[in-house]
């Protein structure tokens, strides 16, 4: 079962040459929409709008054409994708690295400063979004660098499903800020020794819920099948009532693929092209009269893969630089950036602007597409764009800063809440070898895990996706008292976490966390 990805690669011969030469070298123009197969006329939007937040919204996408598009939209196939050209990400850069974004064309590995004290590979091995300020913590850039696998023995994992409850007292080990010690410090004198998903559950719990962290939960699917769920820690600090499974998490930068899938499942649809020039478009939607200068030209394959030339904005989305994302894709867009002319950046710019063309093609709210589209299929109900903020109810508190409104800005680049099972079966509809509902075709999924510029399975950010290499991918989500991974592991196994609190201080050190609860429950081979 391991790396299966290959295998679909295999059935759709010419998919990674194609996406390559989406954004391989300067001089070369994008492949227009159409070359992106059409992922089926039966999945288009439902024209029903009522219930899109309660699951009733119906199950199918059909009678697109109760969806306008913007008349003012110019549908150009033929539009060149300047800001995905030329870039991809190393494979051989240390999780610790120190070096600013490197950027490749063809393939080729070069070092490229994007920007003075940022770069993805400059960051630690982190979480997402933005920067980190030294200050407030808000955000870390994301790192495309995981530890060492574990190979999973996956027939004993699925027998038997969510054995037990976590029982015993477990002792807190000593670990470092990144979790590097993280399988090391159980003292089995003190926590009898217990296998299973009860050995999961304990050792997470044992990591997870420390000071500082207030909750955290976990889902593992195989196959397609969720087949174990758990919560630790309390919903409430104040009201000490118990997190549960069903509790929902702020999940960051993780809401970007959400919003990348929807807008993939708009391209396969017809209803907008990858590499149509959309500035305009956005900036009347958002109150502005045009966009200034190269904001005209944006596309949608500029933002999903950081390459729109848009900077860090970050003090627009988290030191009150913006009322809501509306205001901040206004700054974005007066700005006379954008519209590509540069290498990789990591900016929540670039998602809060998709989003925001999310509702200027189809007329819907970004909400109510994203149900329409992805959560309503596959069932999913209860997930919001939460406040910073009053949590609803099932909804985890975390601890905020007074006066901050970052989850108002956010929008569709960080500003869900969902659990962790959310996350699986949001992840579980991009794999090729399950079952059940899928928003996108095979062919268009493998696009999306190809950095511009590179292959299929190379470390990078694709089309909303991080690519981790090995057939991993996924991504992570860090904001204050918030940290999420979720992660494909390319073996029909994927895992998500969600945490409450500071720790761990880099989001991806929850992929080492997890391989040693699986080591904790018996479940990797040898």
């Amino acid at each position: 079962m391991r790396r299966r990805i290959a295998l679909a690669l295999a059935l759709t011969a010419g998919v990674s040459a194609a996406s390559c030469a989406a954004g391989r070298a300067d001089d070369t123009v994008s492949r227009p929409v159409s070359s992106i197969p059409d992922g089926g006329s039966d999945r288009t939007p439902s024209s029903d709008d009522d219930g899109v937040r309660d699951g009733t919204g119906g199950g199918s996408r059909s009678g697109v054409e109760s969806m306008p598009t913007d008349a003012d939209v110019a549908l150009d196939d033929e539009g060149a994708d300047s800001a995905s050209a030329g870039d991809a990400r190393s494979t051989g850069s240390a999780p610790d690295a120190t070096t600013d974004d490197a950027t490749v064309g063809d393939g080729s590995v070069g070092v490229e400063s994007v920007e003075e004290g940022t770069g993805d590979v400059g960051a630690p091995a982190a979480g997402d979004e933005e920067e980190v300020d030294e200050e407030e913590g808000d955000t870390e850039e994301p790192s495309f660098d995981l530890g060492p696998d574990v190979v999973l023995d996956v027939d004993v994992a699925r027998f038997p499903t969510d054995d037990a409850g976590i029982g015993g007292e477990p002792t807190t080990p000593v670990v470092d800020d990144a979790g590097g010690a993280a399988g090391d410090a159980v003292d089995e004198a003190q926590a009898p020794a217990v296998s299973g998903w009860s050995g999961v559950d304990r050792f997470l719990e044992s990591i997870l819920i420390r000071p500082g962290n207030t909750a955290a939960s976990v889902a593992v699917s195989i196959d397609g099948d969720v087949v174990h769920s758990a919560a630790f820690g309390v919903r409430d600090p104040i009201t000490g009532d118990r997190a549960e499974p069903q509790d929902r998490f702020r999940i960051a930068s993780i809401s970007k693929p959400i919003t990348a899938i929807t807008v993939m499942a708009l391209v396969e649809d017809g209803v907008i092209g990858l590499d149509d020039p959309l500035g305009d478009a956005i900036a009347r939607h958002v109150g502005l009269a045009e966009a200034n200068g190269a904001s005209a030209n944006l596309t949608l394959r500029q933002l999903l893969t950081h390459r729109s030339g848009f900077g860090k904005y970050d003090g627009t989305f988290f030191r009150g630089g913006a009322a809501d994302c509306i205001d901040a894709a206004r700054a974005g867009l007066s700005s006379g950036v954008g519209g590509g002319g540069g290498g990789y950046v990591y900016s929540n710019m670039n998602f809060c602007v998709a989003g925001l063309a999310i509702e200027a093609v189809t007329g819907l709210d970004y909400e109510q597409a994203v149900y329409r589209y992805l959560l309503t299929p596959l069932g999913i109900t209860g997930m919001r764009l939460a406040p910073t903020f009053d949590p609803g109810p099932d909804e985890i508190q975390h601890v905020t800063t007074p006066g901050r409104n970052y989850m108002e800005t956010l929008g569709g680049a960080g500003a869900w809440v969902a659990t962790p099972t959310d996350l699986v079966t949001i992840f579980d509809s991009l794999d090729v070898d399950s079952g059940g509902f899928k928003p996108l075709s095979v062919e268009t999924v493998l696009a999306m895990l190809i950095p511009p510029g590179g292959t299929l399975g190379q470390q990078g950010y694709g089309l909303g996706v991080i690519s981790y290499g090995d057939d991993r991918y996924g991504h992570t989500g860090t904001i204050e008292s918030t940290h999420a991974m979720v992660l494909n592991r390319g073996d029909g196994v994927i895992w998500a976490i969600t945490v409450a609190g500071q720790f761990p201080g880099e989001s991806t050190a929850l992929e080492r966390i997890m391989n040693d609860a699986f080591a904790a429950g018996g479940f990797v081979a040898g």
